[in-house]
């Protein structure tokens, strides 16, 4: 994303100087001039032209931030719902391996001594 957001930034940066090459008196000298501007004009169109719309329009980028910006408020949010799950998954584990050894009392010793003869 912040790829994106930033070839559509190069590509509205860049604009008006490739717009300046057809009022420009010398094209072939100006084009020269500003070649660097021109490669990274052209770079950003290459790899915005896959998004764009079916108009061949491109999303607003202060729209795509806050959009960016609003799912990433989002995933972080669901990180630490994800993360306190998590823990609560554990203690339930906890517990049911505490509740199981109290209702089968005889099958915790088994599986003790199985991991003894293991090791």
């Amino acid at each position: 994303m912040a790829g994106f957001l930033k070839n559509i930034s190069t590509y509205q940066q860049t604009k008006p100087i490739i717009d300046g090459l057809t009022t420009a008196k010398n094209q072939d000298s100006y084009k020269r001039e500003h070649q660097s501007t021109f490669i990274l004009h052209e770079a950003a169109a290459r790899a915005l032209k896959v998004h764009a719309g079916k108009d061949g329009k491109l999303p607003n980028p202060v729209t795509l931030q806050a959009e960016y910006t609003r799912l990433t408020e989002k995933k972080n949010a669901l990180r630490v719902e994800y993360g306190n799950l998590r823990q609560m998954a554990r203690e339930y584990g906890i517990v049911k391996k505490n509740v199981d050894s109290i209702l089968n009392p005889g099958t915790e010793r088994v599986r003790s001594k199985e991991r003894g003869a293991e090791l």
